[in-house]
Formats: structure tokens, sequence, C-alpha cells
């Protein structure tokens, strides 16, 4: 029989201890950016939210010093590869060094296909691909000096199926899958993690007004297993752990946080 060393099992909740890691958690002003800021706090880890407007992030810094964490908000455009750098530069210069890295940054348009005008399709990939791959690029830098350390990329359920009329969104998010595994393969031997995080129908202020709409709310729920939506606190355990030395052996896994929508 194989020998487990007892310290393996002694205190197995400190494998998911974020105890004073640092993050950068892009898109973290509002929605499942500002959820998985505030679970990764509350595992212990300092947070830098980014946000194109620094005031964007006022109040989200202020619920993760609530949480006894330190807050760095940075604002940046995840499209513009010089503020990435200076984001990345910021946080490095701060905590000297970066932890984990989530990219939350995302947008959707949806529109029937032979109605999406070419520029809201490029806006859709530059922020959704292009800016994740802007973000991993660059704090991949220092994971890569450091020899260590943890990317989630926002995925969704459209990354794996399509849907009417939301031709860049889905293409967005298959992409970021690929990329995700394709950066897990290149930095597995440099100990840095690339995994991705992929809810289905997460309530948020924004999307509540669909949500509330009986006929779609109706369509959602029949494709739901559980028969709910998703709640943004749905979020937090699934964060903390590809965040934790809990998912040291886990790379290029897409993880979907849906309720039993994408095995239906």
């Amino acid at each position: 029989m194989e020998d487990i060393p007892a310290d393996k099992l002694e205190d197995l909740s400190s494998l998911f201890s974020l105890e004073d890691r640092v993050a950068i958690v892009t898109g973290g002003s509002r929605g499942l950016g500002r959820a998985i800021a505030l679970a990764l706090a509350a595992a212990g880890a300092h947070v830098a939210p980014v946000s194109r407007t620094e005031e964007d992030l006022e109040a989200v810094s202020e619920e993760i010093g609530a949480l006894g964490r330190c807050a760095l908000p940075v604002a940046a455009d995840v499209t513009d590869v010089e503020q990435v750098r200076k984001m990345t530069d910021r946080v490095a210069c701060e905590f000297d060094r970066i932890d984990i890295l989530v990219n939350s940054a995302g947008i959707v348009i949806l529109k029937p296909a032979v109605e999406f005008p070419v520029e809201e399709w490029e806006k859709v990939i530059r922020v959704n691909l292009e800016g994740t791959f802007l973000c991993c690029k660059e704090v991949g830098r220092m994971m890569l000096e450091q020899q260590r350390g943890k990317i989630i990329n926002m995925s969704s359920v459209r990354g794996l199926q399509g849907r009417a009329q939301d031709p860049a969104y889905a293409a967005s998010k298959g992409g970021v899958n690929l990329l995700t595994r394709s950066l897990a393969i290149e930095w597995a031997p440099h100990g840095i993690n690339v995994n991705a995080l992929a809810p289905t129908f997460i309530r948020t202020d924004l999307n509540a007004f669909l949500l509330d709409d009986p006929e779609v709310r109706s369509w959602v729920l029949a494709r739901i297993p559980m028969g709910r939506v998703g709640q943004l606190w749905d979020l937090f355990g699934a964060a903390v752990f590809l965040a934790s030395r809990a998912s040291d052996f886990i790379t290029g896994h897409v993880l979907y946080v849906d309720g039993g929508w994408t095995a239906a």
C-alpha cells in the first residue's frame, strides 16, 4: 500500500487558504469579477481589482478592506497592451510578486449574424479573447520569473455550446478555452497552473432584467437540471479552489459551474 505522508492529512483546510497571496482580478468592479475578488480576499488574498476607471473600483476596494485584506485598485483597459504592462508593474512594485491572475473582464453583444456589425464583432473578440491573452502574457512574464502562479480565465458554457444570435461571444469564449489549454501546456513545467471557469447564467445587476423575463427564465431553467439560475456566491468555491494549493495538479481544465447545463 502506498504511503501518504502524515503532514498531507493534518490540515486539509490549509490547502484552500490564500493567506497573503497577491491577486489581480480584471473586470473586478462589478458582477462576476467583483464576486471573485471578494471570495479571494475572504480566503486571505490581497487583491488588485482592475477596471477601466478607478472610480468604479472604490466600492469593491472598500469591501476588500473590510475583509482585512489590502486592496490596490488599478485603472486599466485590458485591450491596451501598454496599460496592461503598467497594471502588472504597479501590482508587482506594490507587493513584489503576483500569485494569482483572474481574467474576468468581458462583454456580450447579441444580434443575428447577418446584422452583426464587424466593429462590434471586433470589440467582443478584443475584450474577451485578446484582453485575456494580453493579461496572461504580461502577468505570465512575472510568473515565469517566479516559477509559480495561478491563472483563472473566465469562460462560459457558450465556449462549448453555441447559441443563436451569439456568434462573437461564443467564439470568444471558445477561444478562451483553447488559449487556456495552450498556455497550460506551455507553462506547466514552470509551476504555473492555467485553468478556466465556465458558468452558465449567473444572476447579476446587468442581466437581472433578462432573467426576470418569464419567457427567458423558463427557457433557462428548463436547461439547468438543478432547477435554478446561478448566484454570484456559486463561484466562490470554484474560484478559491483554482487559486489555491488544492488545485496544484490541475491545469488546462475548464471547470463548468452550471448546475448541470452542459451535462444535460
